[in-house]
């Protein structure tokens, strides 16, 4: 079907669905109880490669084994993920909260984990680790890094663990001064 121009009108339809497709982002969904306290979070479901997921808050996600290659996870929160054997190839991880994830045997080639949190993470098995872009990431002593990686060649940063009897001697610190007045 053409206008009297010659204008196909059947090319409407599919510029406007070329036009949506190409704003696309996802959202990924499904409840979890990962603490086991009857609490429950919006979690893991459909993750392709080349999804925007920026700022989005995804705990305990189960993406063990996905092709999440070329994703956007910027600044978001993937505490406590399962991200085993995951494709992060040429991921965008920059100030992404990695506290407590499985990263076991993923794939970081090329990603960038710029000021990316990875305290207590397992990063053991990790591959391609040499490639990724580690600049001011942080991890602290329970982090299990890959085999052979000094985290200071990397410009990575250690963070401590605070002692309980420092929160303590503040707290009482505090307690004794405003008791004073």
């Amino acid at each position: 079907m053409t206008d009297k121009r010659g204008f196909s009108l059947r090319l409407i339809p599919k510029l406007v669905c070329a036009c949506i497709a190409s704003t696309a982002t996802a959202d990924i969904y499904q409840w979890h109880d990962g603490d086991g306290d009857g609490s429950l979070w919006l979690s893991s479901s459909l993750a392709v490669p080349f999804s925007n997921v920026s700022r989005q808050t995804l705990w305990w996600a189960e993406l063990e084994n996905e092709n999440l290659s070329s994703i956007n996870l910027s600044a978001s929160n993937v505490s406590f993920a399962h991200l085993a054997n995951t494709n992060l190839q040429n991921a965008g991880l920059a100030f992404t909260l990695f506290v407590g994830a499985d990263l076991h045997a993923a794939n970081v080639s090329n990603a960038n984990l710029f000021y990316a949190d990875i305290s207590d993470a397992d990063l053991s098995g990790v591959a391609n680790w040499e490639s990724a872009f580690w600049l001011a990431t942080r991890y602290n002593e329970n982090t299990i890094l890959p085999k052979g990686m000094n985290p200071e060649q990397y410009g990575m940063i250690f963070t401590e663990i605070p002692a309980p009897s420092g929160f303590l001697a503040f707290g009482l610190g505090i307690f004794c001064t405003k008791r004073r007045r």
